[in-house]
């Protein structure tokens, strides 16, 4: 009976020690990960073989996911479906219900359901103007083929525009804000949305999922490969070496001040790309303020063939005729030299 209290003693000591290895092992690292997703989402292996066939992978890494612009965002905010641990097989993600967080000058939760409205009058809208679904209605692309959750980039703007983190402008935000996570947080969405997301390469290559795929050029009977058009200019040779400076598709495609997802056709007479309005992209304060309109009749998507651009074709055959015939004989002249220098005796046939 004596033992009955040093039991007790063991059983709840065994307890208290369960207790807080669970506390530990499931305390969420993140803000974000309330439902405890990452106790399983966080091995780089997790995966399986959907009903299709194909391997889908479900890791998450944690740092880059706690740095990027969905950081705060709640698993549940995006997966509503998921109510349980284990849950089952996820549904697709809807990027137009009403979201996680509460919009400021509204005091109502946020939505993306404006973007939708957005993107439905654009180019890329898959319904045309008389509410018909266009041809080949999967080739128009949605919210993720082209938001892959990129990471924040802070703007440093205190005295000098440049990307990072600017110690100064943090030091006016402690004055009224105590905490630090908050102050972070809030620095680098806002300053974040300053400035470009990704520089112009990301942009030309996001681009170049659709408008670089033979098939879908071929199908919807567009002129050429822009995004290949666009690398040979001296816009797209400088984007190759990450300069920021240079303008991207969106700063041509997009009229100053419209959103990105408002992108019109260039028949139509508000888009920024139409023939009456093309001077004002090249002449903005942003790139050639001192430049002739006219500089816009340049041809940026232009492919250097007999059918789309002549003058420029037979410029350039030119060019590589008189290049090669330059340089090819000379380079044999340099040859047969070196192999005289090489075999000073050599002769070719037999002598008399």
């Amino acid at each position: 009976m004596k033992a009955l209290p040093r039991a007790s003693r063991l059983i709840a000591l065994f307890c208290f020690s369960v207790f807080l290895l669970i506390s530990f092992t499931f305390t969420p690292s993140y803000a974000a990960d309330v439902g405890n997703c990452l106790l399983c989402h966080k091995y780089p292996g997790i995966s399986r073989v959907d009903e299709e066939g194909k391997l889908r992978l479900f890791y998450v890494n944690e740092s880059i996911f706690s740095n990027s612009v969905h950081a705060k965002v709640k698993c549940e905010g995006c997966h509503t479906d998921i109510k349980k641990i284990p849950h089952d097989v996820a549904k697709k993600v809807d990027c137009l219900v009403e979201c996680h967080i509460i919009e400021p000058s509204s005091e109502k939760k946020f939505s993306h359901k404006d973007v939708k409205e957005f993107l439905g009058k654009s180019v890329h809208g898959p319904i045309d103007k008389e509410g018909k679904e266009k041809k080949y209605i999967e080739d128009y692309p949605t919210c993720k083929d082209c938001h892959d959750n990129p990471l924040y980039r802070p703007l440093s703007f205190f005295k000098k525009v440049r990307p990072g983190i600017s110690e100064a402008s943090l030091g006016r935000c402690r004055v009224c804000h105590k905490k630090e996570e908050f102050i972070y947080r809030f620095y680098n969405h806002v300053t974040t949305r300053l400035h470009k997301s990704r520089n112009p390469l990301n942009i030309a290559e996001v681009c170049a999922r659709c408008h670089d795929n033979p098939e879908i050029v071929a199908r919807h009977e567009m002129s050429t490969k822009a995004v290949f058009s666009y690398g040979e200019t001296f816009h797209g040779k400088a984007a190759r070496f990450l300069d920021e400076r240079v303008p991207d598709c969106l700063d041509c495609h997009i009229s100053k001040g419209e959103s990105v997802h408002q992108m019109l056709p260039k028949e139509d007479p508000a888009s920024s790309i139409h023939a009456d309005n093309k001077g004002k992209i090249c002449t903005n304060i942003d790139c050639h303020p001192s430049a002739s309109p006219k500089l816009a009749k340049y041809s940026v998507h232009a492919e250097f063939n007999l059918k789309q651009s002549p003058a420029q074709y037979f410029f350039t055959v030119f060019f590589i005729i008189l290049t090669g015939g330059t340089l090819l004989p000379l380079m044999f002249i340099i040859l047969l030299d070196i192999i005289r220098r090489f075999f000073p005796n050599a002769t070719i046939g037999r002598r008399k």
